[in-house]
């Protein structure tokens, strides 16, 4: 797995919209569960993530490309958020996920690699941590069932 980064010579609006854009969006909660875990998809993260970014101009754009690497395909997703001429942009590149079943064909094992790839440079890149529920649901919860808050839960205004 490889994780790298690069940025304009300026980043201070795109900084600063970055910071709108997660200061708006709140908290994600997994929408999905499966192999296991459970995990935010593509979609719900750019379900709720495009409208506010186009609220605030910072733009995403996610560019997927295959490379040999020895003699295994890798798959690189480069993601970019840009306000106006600035920009920072994280490369993500990891092996092909390999067929699990007798019907998968390498396009759909690439598709699957590109999905997975997007979604955690896109998570890494906006700072979004799924949660397994509402924070203001838990808190609730909490209340109601008597249990004492955890002292150590962020605050909800």
């Amino acid at each position: 797995m490889s994780n790298d980064m690069n940025q304009s010579r300026n980043t201070g609006k795109v900084s600063n919209a970055l910071a709108k854009v997660q200061a708006e969006m709140g908290v994600l909660v997994v929408d999905k569960s499966g192999y296991n875990y459970k995990y935010l998809t593509l979609a719900k993260i750019l379900e709720v993530v495009l409208p506010i970014a186009g609220k605030h101009n910072l733009s995403i754009l996610q560019l997927p490309s295959v490379e040999v690497v020895g003699e295994e395909p890798w798959v690189k997703v480069v993601t970019r958020l840009s306000c106006e001429e600035e920009w920072i942009e994280s490369y993500f590149s990891f092996p092909m996920i390999l067929p699990t079943k007798k019907t998968d064909t390498e396009i759909m094992t690439m598709g699957s690699t590109v999905s997975y790839i997007r979604r955690f440079a896109l998570q890494s890149i906006l700072g979004i941590a799924g949660a397994d529920q509402d924070p203001e649901e838990a808190q609730k919860e909490e209340i109601e069932g008597n249990n004492l808050p955890n002292p150590n839960a962020p605050k909800l205004k």
